[in-house]
């Protein structure tokens, strides 16, 4: 009887377990690079190299997390893409709800902003929240929104960067994102990284080739931000999430 119920323990503890690794991220969430490793991933606010200067609470690994549907989604548009030589390339997805309050914390707490000459050359962080650059509340944490670049297919994978002059400045003088010039560095808080503002021909050319390859598959644009995406093609939760990024 004894060995019975160890043998049946035993059973429930290895099926218990394999549930755990399957299932360890709740509803229909997914990790981005089982459904399309193909697509490039920089996850800033898992590392320093971001507009607070340090790694965002929540974000203990740098892996893009979504809705099932939602990674679906971006990896239909990143086989159009392919096939025109160019990848996708994503900095944030799903986002902590600790995360969204820390950084409406971090644009009030009167301390300076150490990363302004690179994300914010000209706008004060006390200004963020009120134009729109900062929410108290964000659709990256129902799993429905996604921060994205392009790049080309055949160029190579490129390091985060430690350091960068500022977002809005010369090309060549930006963090080192991509081969392809998009107007602005990514999370750059300035007028021209407003999807419609006025860049370089080249530039206008790949935020509408990014655009229209996100538009056909559901996405859309938030309008201050050329990176900002919303999937209109499911249901999003009732709730905002909170489980950490691992």
């Amino acid at each position: 009887m004894t060995r019975r119920i160890l043998r049946t323990a035993g059973l429930l503890l290895l099926l218990s377990s394999s549930v755990a690794a399957a299932g360890d991220l709740p509803g229909n969430f997914v990790r981005l690079r089982e459904v399309d490793p193909s697509i490039r991933q920089d996850m800033r606010y898992a590392g320093a190299f971001n507009f607070t200067g340090r790694r965002v609470p929540g974000y203990e690994a740098g892996e893009c997390i979504l809705l099932r549907p939602v990674a679906a989604a971006l990896s239909r548009a990143q086989k159009w893409l392919s096939a025109q030589g160019f990848h996708l390339k994503v900095y944030d997805c799903y986002r902590p709800e600790r995360a969204v309050r820390s950084f409406v914390a971090w644009a009030q707490d009167g301390e300076p902003d150490t990363m302004a000459r690179i994300f914010s050359p000209t706008i004060d962080k006390t200004r963020l929240f009120a134009l729109g650059y900062i929410a108290s509340r964000s659709r990256h944490s129902l799993g429905i929104a996604v921060d994205v670049g392009l790049v080309r297919a055949d160029e190579p994978d490129l390091p985060t960067p430690t350091d960068a002059g500022p977002c809005d400045g010369p090309f060549r003088a930006r963090a080192r994102e991509s081969s392809l010039d998009l107007g602005t560095a990514y999370d750059c808080t300035a007028a021209r990284s407003a999807t419609a503002a006025k860049v370089a021909p080249a530039a206008r050319a790949n935020r509408d080739r990014l655009v229209a390859a996100l538009a056909a598959e559901g996405f859309r644009n938030y309008r201050l931000e050329w990176w900002h995406f919303d999937y209109r093609g499911a249901t999003p939760p009732l709730r905002p999430y909170d489980f950490p990024v691992r």
